[in-house]
């Protein structure tokens, strides 16, 4: 799913998905989450479906947009990086949740290097 969605809807060389549908679930929806944590962090915006993180997360450029899963499961979707990053983990119901902003900053730091 992130390979279509970074291809703008191309899979296999076939178009499945119309032109304007990323751009669709990457825009900014009208009703939206609280933007920060009640300690001033980041949190994501929503798109169509999708989650949205942008420069307000350090490390992170503006286009990213991602899927989220049950406990922590998520596919960042990077185009400006050519870039899907998958992270398939359990976070506890009860626990501290992955950070996957820096989990994803820090593996763009690492690719730059």
């Amino acid at each position: 799913m992130g390979i279509l969605y970074l291809n703008n809807g191309i899979w296999q060389g076939e178009k499945i998905l119309p032109d304007w549908w990323r751009k669709f679930v990457s825009t900014p929806a009208p009703s939206q989450p609280p933007l920060q944590n009640k300690d001033g962090t980041p949190l994501p915006g929503y798109g169509a479906q999708f989650w949205l993180f942008d420069s307000r997360f350090p490390g992170l450029p503006d286009d990213v947009f991602a899927m989220a899963g049950n406990r922590g499961q998520y596919v960042m979707i990077i185009p400006s990086r050519n870039l899907v990053i998958v992270r398939r983990g359990y976070d506890a119901a009860d626990g501290t949740r992955f950070n996957i902003a820096k989990f994803t900053a820090d593996i763009l730091a690492a690719l730059d290097q």
